[in-house]
């Protein structure tokens, strides 16, 4: 009986030998360690210096397409996406439709960074902007001022901007009805 069980054991181990010697173990690497990421902007003050400069140029190509849309070179999809492009395009086709027309640009009075967050893909930047548009005149059809006297001479939007690569797009930008902030 020792004899028969060790006539099937063996063969068994010899087996489980051979096959263990055949098959290599899986060996998982260490994993690399990760590089960091460094960050797009240095400071707050930085980031809110480069949104500023985008926003500013946002503001550019709006006022120039309602001021006269013939004269623009810049297209919206140079300056915004998203939903910033979507309303702004929209905003400009009805105000146009209307007859209406600007005189005067309107200009950046301040801006007050509210966040900033980098990743891999890209930085984004929200901030407070107030528009100055005290030398903003709204005129008709038939260029005659329809300006109110009682209007502010500031509005504040909120705005984020997205900066990847080369490009810096305003993604949001929302009318912002907190008027001690101007």
């Amino acid at each position: 009986m020792i004899r028969r069980l060790a006539l099937v054991a063996l063969p068994l181990a010899l087996l489980a030998g051979a096959l263990s010697a055949c098959t290599e173990s899986t060996r998982i690497p260490p994993a690399e360690p990760t590089a960091e990421v460094a960050p797009l902007f240095a400071t707050d003050e930085e980031a809110l210096e480069a949104a500023t400069a985008a926003y500013e140029e946002y503001l550019v190509v709006l006022d120039g397409l309602l001021q006269d849309p013939r004269e623009v070179t810049a297209e919206f999809n140079d300056v915004a996406e998203g939903a910033a492009l979507d309303a702004a395009v929209a905003s400009v086709a009805d105000f146009l439709s209307q007859g209406y027309a600007l005189s005067g640009p309107r200009r950046l009075g301040g801006a007050d960074l509210q966040q900033y967050s980098d990743s891999v893909e890209a930085a984004e930047v929200t901030a407070y902007f107030c528009e100055d548009i005290s030398s903003v005149v709204l005129l008709d059809r038939n260029g005659q001022s329809i300006s109110t006297e009682d209007r502010p001479d500031f509005t504040l939007f909120e705005a984020t901007i997205r900066f990847t690569g080369s490009s810096a797009l305003v993604i949001e930008r929302e009318f912002w009805s907190n008027e001690t902030s101007c």
